[in-house]
Order: C-alpha cells, then sequence, then structure tokens
C-alpha cells in the first residue's frame, strides 16, 4: 500500500495543492479574489474572458457583502470557479 506524505506542493496526505496566497494574479477591479496566474490564465481558456470576468465580478460582490463570504477572504478562490459551480452557472444566467 502506497503511503501518503504531506509536503506544500501536494498538500496534506496527498490531498489539494496548497496555493500561497501572496502569489496572485493581479486582475483589475478585482481586490478579495485569489488566483495565481497559472489558474487565471487557465480558466481564461477554460471559460473565455467575457464569462470569467462576470463570474469573478459575482465572486467579489459575495466576498465583500456576505457574511458566508468572509472565511473565504484571504485564500485561493480557485475551487469557486467549477463549471457545475453557483459562481460559472450564475454568470451565465446574467449574460443570457
Amino acid at each position: 500500500m502506497h503511503k501518503a506524505y504531506a509536503n506544500r506542493e501536494n498538500g496534506k496526505k496527498g490531498g489539494r495543492p496548497k496555493y500561497n496566497a501572496n502569489i496572485r494574479a493581479s486582475i483589475p477591479e478585482i481586490e478579495l479574489v485569489i488566483l495565481t496566474p497559472a489558474q487565471y490564465s487557465s480558466l481564461i481558456q477554460k471559460y473565455g474572458y467575457k464569462l470569467l470576468n462576470k463570474a469573478l465580478n459575482i465572486l467579489e460582490y459575495w466576498l465583500k457583502s456576505s457574511p458566508e463570504g468572509e472565511k473565504y477572504r484571504g485564500k485561493n478562490n480557485y475551487a469557486h470557479f467549477r463549471s457545475d459551480g453557483w459562481v460559472i452557472n450564475s454568470a451565465k444566467r446574467s449574460l443570457t
């Protein structure tokens, strides 16, 4: 049986990778959403600039205004951009 080990690259016991919140993409008009440059470029390739920009604005507003969003401030927000997640679905609905 393969034993998992923890390190910075693969997260705790081989789980999700840990991302440094200090390494972040510079996105105009977005203050609270944290993505690495590689994550940001992969999201642009996946969703396109228009849909991603709308999704970023939706998530930014939620992080600013929602008490539930408080626990996600200052952390990497890449997980919010799942293709079946609420952020992308809200952006798709608002663009149509």
